[in-house]
């Protein structure tokens, strides 16, 4: 009964008939929302990577083309643009709820601290990729939302640096500080985030081509690129102040 009734040729889906649900489905809990359409196509048995006979290349690319007939170009810029701005302080906020660093400073600031924020500055395109990819038309899309996303997080630390930590006696010369934080960390946090959407960039051209919901997997080699580079700025920072 098993092998006739719940095996996976009798998925609706793939044998065109009604299903016949599991006894127990009558006691399962009910879900605590209806999942989206990406979710649908996302966990369908057409997708299952063990069945490929079954799988429609075109499905995730038919959907695709259907949201995004009915989104705006408007829209679409207001939403990077929203993104990316709120990628900034995101950074920002769990910079800090991260930041406990234990007796290993030095681990977290080399290590910890920059997987952390470089990820939340691509938070809002990664959302955009994994949930809303009808939003993305363009490649200059994720560069864009950097370089906003960069400037945001690196000025919002600027200040606190020069408004709260050098007032608190952390720093002697408070021009030097910002004169640096600005001419050196500001392109520092800039460029890292830039290199990480190039990432980015990889996922989407991959999720184009493959005709799938993205992978984020693609772009996991520039996001560790842009990860090194920052922590070894920190390193460096860290050592030449113990020195100088």
């Amino acid at each position: 009964m098993k092998d006739k009734h719940f095996s996976v040729d009798c998925e609706p889906a793939i044998s065109g008939g009604p299903g016949r649900l599991d006894p127990s489905e009558a006691r399962a809990a009910l879900p605590r929302r209806d999942p989206s359409e990406l979710e649908i196509l996302r966990d369908a048995v057409t997708d299952e990577p063990a069945l490929p006979q079954y799988r429609d290349p075109e499905l995730f690319a038919r959907w695709l083309a259907r949201r995004r007939s009915g989104s705006s170009l408007s829209g679409n810029l207001l939403v990077t643009v929203l993104v990316a701005v709120l990628a900034g302080p995101a950074a920002i906020i769990g910079a800090l709820a991260a930041g406990h660093r234990g007796v290993f400073p030095l681990v977290y600031m080399v290590s910890l601290g920059p997987v952390v924020e470089e990820i939340l500055k691509q938070s809002g395109m990664i959302y955009l990729l994994e949930k809303k990819p009808y939003r993305v038309f363009a490649a200059w899309q994720f560069p864009f939302a950097a370089l906003v996303s960069g400037l945001v997080f690196s000025a919002i630390e600027n200040l606190a640096y020069i408004h709260v930590y050098a007032p608190a006696g952390v720093v002697e010369d408070t021009a030097r500080l910002a004169a640096f934080r600005w001419a050196v960390c500001t392109p520092l946090h800039v460029s890292c985030a830039l290199i990480a959407s190039w990432g980015l960039v990889r996922v989407w051209k991959k999720q184009l081509g493959d005709g799938r919901p993205a992978d984020l997997s693609a772009g996991f080699g520039l996001f560790a690129v842009a990860v090194s580079i920052h922590g070894l700025y920190n390193f460096a920072a860290v050592l030449l102040d113990r020195l100088f």
